[in-house]
């Protein structure tokens, strides 16, 4: 998949550079921030690429260029993500004001840069990116809000913030390639997003830094799991989740109460939910073998 990655990068510097409507100021700052992003790799394009290989007997060179569209479109969430979060340490955290505008720029740019190809259902494939896109900026305002604290509500703003991220990516790919979707790839799509999120929720409780949600009283599956219960560790959070300005978080005692007293399990359980849905729908879907495994990476 790697040679994937390098046609995407290449697709990506071809069109910054060749955008006559944005500044050079613009045009170096988007240049530093793609190769800051570069090494983490073009999922979401790759996503796109492999679904409209999968539904075509003929391959149009433009994939390329809606996949790096869609690349674009996840950098300009991502910034905008950190800018709001205030938690990480990517360059345009550093620039916020200058950054913002870089974000906006490419949200045009990204359905610019589709509405150019020669693909015969490219409208659909735009009206996907559009639909999907405010599904998630819906579900990052959701998050924001911080009131999504129960495992229901929960879930619902993950599937909008990141869900519809990855749906949208599998279904454009389709779109360009038959002028329809399946639900099949939407569900498994928007379930690959949930699963990513819930591993990412696992993960950032791990490390008791500025992205730790527990530290910053942010909600996440294991948090409302350990909130649910009714013992002293979890007072101790519900106190200083409630502004207790007195309370003292005890990291040793929660460390051990998220890995044994079963919210990382619970977490896990609900993402194995997820990923069986997901393998359900998948194998309903005709992919190529290296796809599909490719799929079952994201998926597990």
């Amino acid at each position: 998949m790697e040679w994937l990655d390098n046609r995407i990068n290449e697709s990506l510097d071809i069109f910054i550079e060749s955008e006559t409507l944005i500044g050079m100021e613009l045009r170096e700052m988007l240049k530093s921030f793609k190769n800051e992003k570069k090494a983490g790799g073009y999922s979401f394009g790759k996503l796109c690429i492999l679904h409209y290989e999968a539904f075509t007997d003929c391959l149009n060179e433009d994939i390329y260029k809606v996949a790096a569209a869609i690349e674009l479109l996840i950098l300009s969430f991502d910034i905008i993500d950190d800018l709001q979060d205030k938690d990480t340490d990517y360059s345009w955290s550093k620039t916020p004001e200058l950054s913002l505008n870089i974000a906006i720029a490419i949200l045009v740019m990204a359905s610019k840069n589709i509405r150019e190809t020669s693909f015969i259902h490219r409208d659909v494939a735009i009206e996907i990116l559009e639909k999907n896109a405010l599904l998630s900026i819906n579900g990052q305002q959701l998050d924001l809000l911080n009131g999504c604290c129960e495992e229901h509500s929960y879930l619902q703003m993950i599937e909008q913030k990141s869900g519809s991220l990855t749906a949208m990516s599998c279904l454009i790919g389709e779109a360009l390639a038959k002028g329809n979707v399946s639900t099949r790839v939407e569900g498994y799509g928007k379930y690959i997003g949930i699963i990513q999120q819930i591993k990412n929720d696992i993960q950032g409780l791990k490390t008791w830094g500025r992205k730790n949600d527990l530290l910053n009283k942010k909600y996440s599956l294991p948090i409302i799991y350990l909130l649910s219960k009714e013992n002293n560790v979890s007072k101790s959070v519900m106190n200083y989740y409630n502004g207790d300005i007195v309370t003292h978080l005890d990291n040793n005692a929660l460390e051990k109460e998220l890995t044994t007293g079963g919210a990382i399990r619970y977490a896990m359980s609900i993402k194995n939910i997820y990923k069986h849905k997901a393998l359900d729908d998948l194998e309903d879907v005709t992919l190529s073998n290296v796809s599909k495994e490719y799929l079952k990476k994201l998926i597990k």
